[in-house]
């Protein structure tokens, strides 16, 4: 009966898996047809993804004290109301200002500035995944991890107007779509069919060293496959897959990390079982940034 009410379990579980997947995979793609179309989906997902960090930031003890500490009146003015007024000015920027698309080059040098500016800060996050203090201590807030959310989002919504030929920026973000949902569900089943010593138990107790083994197996194959249809060279390809690789596991490891501290399980409902929208795009988020420097580079150096 143990092995039946498991079994079920697991069927339950792939099945809300797949259906949410589906949905956010669909919507993504669809997006793609045009550069506003998916600088709107984005944007609308950005907010959502804010607001659940925030919601969970306003109902944290500690958080609320920090900011009684400083007193600070209200906690929306100092979680995600200064994130979201950032998304919608710098994230819409082109669209607001009617730049035309693909090439915004008045401006460009800001966005560029603001990868550089992620980079230099993302060791922080590192820092959080393996600090056993809490979010760098007692006088730290604990809102600090959304000022890099937020400029990933800030990325991800004017990524289409970043000097790239958007039927390029099309292929570029199919691809780089199949590779995380290739990494995290390779992860995922390889884990559950095979899956015995845990990779970082305290932070992530589901996920195993034996998925992140599958995870790295199918990106080799995916980057060989990637060097071939994009003709480049295949050891660029797999070295860029294997390093998008890294930092979806990375993304996914941090947001489990930043839940264990505020003691949530997830950060919305929208999917029982399955978290918000932050919790089904925290490998996208954390991880794009590098992905939108290497095509970046990449652009530039072909």
């Amino acid at each position: 009966s143990i092995s039946n009410s498991f079994r079920e379990f697991i069927m339950k579980d792939l099945k809300l898996r797949s259906i949410s997947s589906i949905f956010y995979v669909l919507i993504m793609l669809s997006a793609l047809i045009h550069p506003v179309s998916f600088m709107i989906v984005m944007y609308i997902s950005a907010i959502i993804v804010l607001v659940e960090y925030g919601k969970v930031l306003r109902k944290d003890p500690e958080h609320l004290d920090y900011l009684k500490r400083r007193n600070e009146v209200s906690p929306f003015m100092n979680t995600e109301f200064f994130p979201i007024c950032m998304v919608s000015l710098m994230g819409l920027l082109p669209l607001i200002s009617g730049l035309s698309f693909p090439n915004m080059k008045e401006g460009i040098v800001v966005y560029y500035m603001l990868i550089i500016l992620y980079l230099i800060f993302y060791p922080f996050l590192l820092l959080l995944l393996i600090s056993k203090r809490k979010f760098y201590g007692y006088y730290a807030s604990k809102a600090w991890p959304i000022f890099l959310l937020t400029l990933s989002l800030i990325l991800l919504v004017s990524s289409p107007s970043l000097n790239i030929d958007f039927k390029k920026f099309q292929m570029y973000m199919i691809a780089y779509l199949v590779l995380i949902w290739g990494i995290d569900s390779a992860g995922y089943f390889i884990g559950l069919k095979f899956g015995k010593k845990k990779l970082y138990e305290s932070v992530s107790p589901k996920k195993t060293i034996e998925g992140v083994y599958g995870s790295i197996i199918f990106t080799l194959i995916f980057g060989f496959y990637l060097g071939q249809f994009f003709q480049i060279d295949s050891l660029l390809a797999i070295a860029s897959s294997l390093m998008m690789c890294f930092f979806a596991i990375m993304g996914d490891l941090i947001q489990s990390k930043i839940k264990r501290q505020l003691k949530v399980k997830d950060f919305g409902n929208w999917i029982k079982g399955h978290g918000g929208l932050f919790d089904r795009l925290d490998s996208i988020i954390f991880s794009f940034p590098f992905f939108l420097l290497i095509i970046i580079i990449f652009e530039n150096v072909s």
